[in-house]
């Protein structure tokens, strides 16, 4: 299933990239996202920088098959590997890999940050959501496909309130 999610943040894409390179935002985003526990690594090199989340968030919003597939909660480890620099045009963008362990569900893709021409930042995440499983794996990926996007719509608030808190 092809996943394609925007959200528009009232920042640039250099202020967006510095907060989602946090430590600290990536926290907030564990926190609010519901995670029953949840850790995080920032691993910066020269030319990269690598986050990775691990969640275990609760599943009583799934579907009654899928909650009998995956059971009262699941772990979700979100990797991105964002370049250090930015293109011509200021935006950034990272290459983003999001997977179930013990299901087999994943998704591969990418998540660009651009520059709007109101001043703001369009931050698109794009990919390839998978569910491997015989007969269910249409269902699975319809039943996680809207738990990414309000993953990424909390992201889209939570970026305001961190700029309140973290101004420029």
């Amino acid at each position: 299933m092809r996943i394609h999610e925007t959200v528009e943040h009232a920042a640039s894409p250099q202020q967006v990239f510095e907060m989602i390179c946090s430590p600290d935002y990536q926290e907030l985003k564990c926190s609010r996202s519901g995670a029953i526990e949840h850790e995080v690594a920032i691993e910066v090199e020269e030319d990269a920088r690598t986050i990775v989340t691990r969640r275990r968030l609760p599943t009583d919003g799934f579907p009654d098959f899928a909650r009998k597939f995956v059971g009262d909660s699941v772990d979700v480890i979100e990797t991105t590997v964002w370049g250090m620099t930015p293109d011509e045009d200021g935006g950034y963008s990272a290459s983003l890999h999001l997977e179930i362990p013990r299901t087999p569900v994943s998704m591969s893709g990418s998540v660009v940050l651009e520059a709007t021409e109101a001043g703001g930042t369009q931050h698109t995440v794009e990919g390839e959501l998978r569910a491997n499983v015989p007969f269910l794996g249409s269902k699975v990926e319809a039943a996680v496909a809207p738990v990414l996007a309000k993953a990424l719509r909390l992201e889209g608030r939570l970026s305001s309130e961190w700029f309140e808190e973290n101004p420029a």
